[in-house]
């Protein structure tokens, strides 16, 4: 039997930003997938004209998957850059054949519903990675993800028990009895476990004393991820330890609001604003504590990426970070929106002796290793795959 080919739509290969960890989890979906049993194309929407794009689509493809981008992003005009996206996807896979086509973004998801005709695809699947589909657009909401996507979609996949429920509970779903599978955003392991570092000098090159106590997030500076939050939490525990460095990594729309903040609240000297980094795995293990301000979530890559590193994480109370942390035990949990008690959270932890943050770590890293594993998760997406090729045939 011939491996069934899979088109994977993603939003970019611009993962160090402005993307995130929804697009390398789909990179390292593609790169873990049995090639006997599927083939993989992965297609990225838009190029954000982004340095490191290029070495993604270059790893890919010297793994021997296709991987192609063919417009760029335009954030004046995002109807005129979606239209001209699926017109070049068109005619760069015109005459391949294409048995499921497998969206992991919310326009991936329209694209998907557009291209599946002309590729013959037998099945269209799609992977809500967030609590809120279409924040900002309600009525596309109700239009696609409540009215259309439960009726054409062949399959949904929900990356936490929060977005299955979500997702169950239209009123369609309910009708057509399909459910919908809880796949788990994952980590390749030996990503993060491979890496060693000279912590000083990985300070030094930041601007951060040795000695000095570090708590990082890393994220798109967006609304979603709640970082005026975590600029009051970190002004209230500068002023008890003042020797504490906040590194926030990533890039987005509210950089220049953030950084404003931080200058009103005074405390610019000790918050820096790395922007994209693309040695991500080897900032980690300078950070005394993963700090999670986020208002919703699906289940985040940076959270994992944390505990696989052995990094104590404090998070909000929302949808997916509740499925990764144990309040006390793999890590803390507050409150959103809290500043207060996202600055006690801080300080307790940073206080913490070593021996009670490495049994937490050791707890949180046995616990992800257990079940966000890159390779599980790709042996779960082949199962799927075989069941509708299967189905189709």
């Amino acid at each position: 039997m011939k491996p069934a080919r899979v088109l994977e739509i993603i939003s970019g290969f611009a993962v160090e930003g402005p993307l995130g960890g929804i697009e390398r989890f789909g990179i390292e979906l593609a790169q873990r997938l049995d090639r006997t049993q599927v083939e993989p194309i992965v297609y990225g929407l838009w190029s954000y004209e982004a340095p490191y794009e290029e070495r993604w689509l270059r790893k890919l493809r010297e793994s021997g998957i296709e991987a192609f981008m063919p417009a760029v992003w335009s954030e004046e005009a995002p109807y005129r850059a979606f239209v001209r996206t699926v017109r070049e996807a068109r005619r760069h896979l015109r005459g391949q054949r294409v048995d499921i086509i497998h969206s992991h973004c919310q326009f991936g998801d329209v694209a998907a519903l557009l291209l599946r005709r002309q590729l013959g695809a037998t099945a269209l699947v799609r992977t809500v990675h967030n609590e809120r589909e279409w924040g900002r657009r309600p009525g596309r909401r109700l239009l696609l993800t409540n009215l259309l996507f439960p009726i054409v979609f062949d399959a949904e996949l929900a990356v936490s028990q929060k977005v299955v429920d979500n997702l169950q509970g239209r009123p369609l779903s309910r009708l057509l009895r399909r459910p919908v599978h809880k796949a788990y955003n994952s980590l390749n392991f030996a990503r993060i476990e491979q890496v060693s570092v000279d912590r000083a000098a990985k300070k030094q090159s930041l601007g951060i004393p040795p000695d000095a106590s570090v708590v990082g997030t890393i994220g798109r500076l967006m609304p979603q991820k709640g970082y005026h939050v975590l600029l009051k939490a970190a002004e209230i525990v500068l002023a008890r330890r003042p020797e504490t460095y906040f590194l926030i990594i990533g890039r987005g729309e509210l950089e220049e609001e953030l950084r404003e903040l931080a200058a009103a609240l005074n405390i610019e000297h000790r918050v820096i604003f790395t922007g994209p980094r693309t040695d991500i795995e080897e900032l980690l293990p300078i950070m005394d504590l993963f700090a999670n301000s986020s208002l919703w979530e699906g289940l985040p890559t940076a959270i994992l990426e944390s505990m696989a590193a052995r990094v104590p994480v404090i998070a909000t109370r929302v949808s997916g970070n509740t499925e990764l942390i144990e309040d006390g035990v793999t890590g803390r949990l507050v409150m959103p929106e809290d500043a207060e008690g996202l600055a006690r959270g801080i300080m307790e932890m940073l206080a913490a002796s070593p021996e009670e943050r490495a049994a937490m770590c050791a707890k949180a890293y046995a616990y992800v290793r257990a079940n966000f594993s890159i390779d599980r998760v790709a042996r779960q997406h082949e199962a799927l795959y075989r069941e509708l090729v299967n189905y189709s045939s």
